[in-house]
């Protein structure tokens, strides 16, 4: 393997590689020399190859209107106070700080560490080397913590709680980390027979698994992961998918 900015070069079968050792940082990007697409991360639940997987649920006590210090421009680090749910030790770990309110709202901030928080408490979030407070906070700004999308990534429900991160192309063990593909052709879990041609959208009826967009539907505006591009598949099969979640 070679890796270049964040990206692997990877040999054919490397993405059917898991394990309970973390590897590489989440969200490292491996392309395979057919150009196919992959994300690393870890899961939260058993995966089987073919499903369709979504970022981890946010916490709704940390998830965004969070008092903050009056952090300084060039700050590494900021205090928030979150909600009646602790927050565990690196939980956030690689994910992201983002302002949804106040002074310095819009920016988002890489995570580096951070040490268990109890309920209702404060703590600080340490920010990821380079990245330091753009705009001063004052007593208003509040914020929002996320977790890194492929942390803890489960299987796609029938009503979304996050966004596609992509289909697992090998089977993981609770808490294995490995790879997402995210781009390319990729045999996908089938609820519905796909369209050849025409956009797949995650199911509302069987969670992990894909269906045709029918942009004229009620779920016209649910998750698109790609275009079908086989023979239509049977439910409960696996149908040929181009997928375009993340290049």
């Amino acid at each position: 393997m070679a890796l270049t900015y964040g990206t692997i070069w990877g040999d054919f079968g490397d993405e059917k590689v898991t394990g309970t050792t973390k590897l590489h940082p989440f969200g490292t990007r491996m392309v395979l020399p057919d150009s196919r697409v992959f994300y690393y991360g870890q899961t939260d639940g058993a995966q089987t190859a073919g499903a369709i997987c979504q970022s981890a649920v946010g916490v709704a006590n940390h998830d965004m209107d969070l008092a903050t210090n009056t952090a300084s421009v060039g700050d590494k680090s900021v205090t928030v106070t979150v909600g009646g749910t602790a927050a565990t030790e690196d939980q956030y770990a690689e994910g992201y700080l983002y302002i949804n309110d106040g002074t310095g709202q819009g920016h988002n901030y890489k995570i580096r560490q951070h040490d268990a928080i109890d309920s209702s408490g404060s703590g600080a979030i340490n920010l990821m080397d380079g990245d330091t407070i753009a705009v001063a906070f004052e007593a208003a700004t509040i914020a929002g913590l996320a977790k890194n999308p492929y942390k803890d990534f489960i299987v796609f429900p029938t009503t979304a709680t996050g966004h596609a991160v992509g289909v697992a192309p090998t089977d993981f063990d609770d808490d294995d980390y490995g790879w997402l593909q995210t781009w390319g052709p990729a045999a996908v879990l089938c609820d519905v027979a796909f369209v050849i041609g025409n956009a797949v959208r995650v199911s509302d009826n069987t969670a992990g698994s894909g269906e045709p967009l029918d942009r004229d539907a009620s779920n016209e505006n649910d998750v698109v992961i790609g275009t079908a591009s086989l023979i239509a598949p049977v439910s409960t099969d696996y149908g040929y998918v181009n997928l375009t979640i993340n290049p």
